[in-house]
């Protein structure tokens, strides 16, 4: 499993743990440890004195598979707060009300959003989902261990948030300029990655009409692509068509906006 460690600089300077992540590939484990430096003693005058075991918690990943909350773009956080880990949550159900920042939810909960599971698309395999870890911006290689079946890389961004969003889908729509009132447009979708190339993926895109009409609220991408039709119904010359686009607890991702024009 893909581990992506992150020198995060609104991590405060003095938490400056070692976090030890194991995954089984065979359980579906992924297991989490945390470790701060033990106190001196005078067995260890070298100055090396060692490490002190806080904390440690196992996350099956097949678990979370069974959660209501499983869904394309979608993050699961094993947060610390108090020296202590919290239970696993979803990130964006818990954001969604308040419209809130991950960077603001953690400031008002002072909760260190320390490890976080990402599930780029619900279809994803354990392979496919890969793991942030937020250290604080002095943190090094010896801040953090990884045992064999996880693949460590460093990441030049500032936050583990700025890692998801380059990581995960897009969603980008198409659709005509203007429609005649009472008639119909079709709006093109395409789930792409961060430089736009499509991605060849099922996935469940969630839909709002602020003005017009839509048939449905969600509407399921094959391979990437899915079609929309919207209608200007009662409509007249001048108004707007508008739909948002966007993920099951990520609304308002992408928006369309059709001009209504006479028939």
């Amino acid at each position: 499993m893909k581990i992506i460690a992150v020198r995060n600089a609104q991590i405060h300077p003095q938490f400056q743990p070692t976090v030890h992540l194991g995954f089984d590939p065979v359980t579906s484990d992924l297991s989490v440890s945390l470790y701060v430096p033990a106190l001196a003693t005078d067995e260890a005058a070298s100055g090396d004195a060692g490490l002190s075991l806080i904390e440690s918690v196992v996350v099956n990943v097949g678990d979370l598979r069974k959660r209501y909350d499983w869904c394309d773009h979608q993050t699961y956080f094993v947060a610390v707060h108090a020296g202590a880990f919290l239970p696993v949550f979803a990130l964006y159900p818990e954001t969604l009300p308040n419209r809130e920042t991950a960077v603001d939810y953690a400031q008002r909960l002072k909760r260190n959003l320390l490890v976080g599971i990402n599930v780029p698309f619900a279809a994803a395999s354990d392979d496919e989902l890969f793991i942030t870890v937020n250290l604080n911006a002095q943190a090094t290689d010896a801040n953090i261990q990884v045992d064999e079946h996880c693949a460590l890389v460093w990441s030049d961004a500032a936050s583990s948030g700025a890692v998801r969003t380059m990581a995960f889908p897009f969603i980008h729509v198409q659709a005509p300029a203007s429609v005649a009132a009472g008639g119909s447009a079709l709006i093109e979708l395409r789930i792409e990655d961060v430089t736009g190339q499509l991605l060849d993926r099922e996935a469940v895109v969630y839909l709002e009409a602020v003005s017009g009409l839509v048939p449905f609220t969600r509407v399921r991408a094959s391979h990437g692509l899915a079609s929309v039709p919207v209608s200007a119904a009662g409509m007249s010359a001048g108004d707007e068509i508008r739909v948002k686009f966007g993920w099951k607890y990520f609304p308002g991702a992408e928006d369309v906006r059709i001009a209504v024009v006479a028939a």
